[in-house]
């Protein structure tokens, strides 16, 4: 009887320890720097303070005045993407 229960008992402890070992890591994921576009992505001109600025996934766009901020946010996702391609590549920077 005592050899049975420390048989279960140590089987108990070496499922528990598969169980920990197994489960998965929650970090958290750090999230990435935004890309900066510093040329309006509406005129393709460098942007200017007082244009304002918006956030569009991992990108942080800003304008040239304030009147392309409304007009870009008129745009759908695939419209942005596009115009913000430009203004990377105008820029030099990463797409």
């Amino acid at each position: 009887m005592l050899k049975k229960a420390l048989t279960m008992t140590v089987a108990a402890v070496f499922l528990a320890g598969a169980a920990f070992a197994g489960a998965p890591q929650n970090k958290p994921k750090a999230n990435p720097k935004p890309i900066v576009v510093n040329i309006c992505p509406m005129e393709l001109e460098k942007a200017s303070p007082s244009g304002g600025s918006s956030t569009f996934g991992r990108y942080r766009v800003n304008f040239c005045c304030p009147g392309c901020k409304p007009a870009f946010d008129k745009l759908s996702a695939k419209e942005k993407e596009a115009k913000i391609k430009a203004a990377l590549k105008k820029q030099g920077g990463k797409s």
